[in-house]
């Protein structure tokens, strides 16, 4: 039979709906699909942001270590041996470190390996305590995240006073509002000579863990 007027009016309607629904649900895919693009850009534009900050450490802990190396070798050349095979498996230990977050222990290992080679240059002029609860080194942190700051301790405070002094390592949970937090500190008990607030926020190291950070 022919369509009366009001049928006709409603399958109108119904394609009209149907239309807008189709056109929705393709808006709304692309959105989606474009959001997706966007994250995973943001993704890998952090990753390499966080690969160029990591890639900073090992040239410049490296350096570091390989004066301290030089500085025995002139002063005594008996440790020079013994603290270079330390080094050695110091760097072994950095540059396996591919991963972007590591156990606190993990952390720690490498960081008293480096006081080792540290302590044969400054030898009782440097104390070092930690004060790490055992349960807190299976959390995870990011990697060569506390070496810097350890490094900081020796380079602008224990070596500028001749009387050397101590370097402090300590982790502690800190509930913050509805969050527990892993609060990390590194003290040093200071030099005679103060130190100017560009120098201490401007340097490789601690440049690297704020922006590390940041990323994360």
């Amino acid at each position: 039979r022919k369509l009366l007027s009001e049928e006709v009016s409603m399958l109108e309607a119904i394609s009209l709906i149907t239309a807008r629904r189709i056109d929705a649900l393709r808006m709304t895919n692309e959105r989606y699909e474009r959001e997706i693009r966007e994250r995973e850009f943001t993704k890998l534009t952090s990753e390499a942001h966080l690969t160029a900050l990591r890639s900073q450490i090992n040239p410049h802990f490296l350096f570091n270590a390989l004066t301290t190396i030089g500085y025995l070798i002139q002063t005594s050349p008996e440790k020079s041996f013994e603290t270079l095979m330390k080094l050695t498996q110091l760097l072994r230990s950095v540059l396996k470190k591919n991963a972007e977050f590591c156990t606190l222990g993990d952390e720690l290992r490498l960081i008293e390996n480096y006081l080792d080679i540290e302590k044969a240059r400054f030898e009782e002029r440097l104390e070092v305590e930690i004060d790490v609860p055992k349960e807190l080194e299976k959390l995870r942190v990011p990697t060569l995240i506390l070496q810097p700051l350890v490094e900081n301790a020796i380079k602008h405070g224990i070596s500028k006073n001749k009387k050397g002094g101590t370097v402090k390592i300590a982790a502690k949970l800190e509930n913050v509002k509805s969050e527990v937090l892993l609060n990390l500190s590194v003290f040093d008990s200071g030099s005679n000579k103060e130190t100017s607030e560009t120098e201490n926020t401007n340097g490789i190291g601690l440049k690297n863990i704020r922006g590390r950070l940041e990323s994360y």
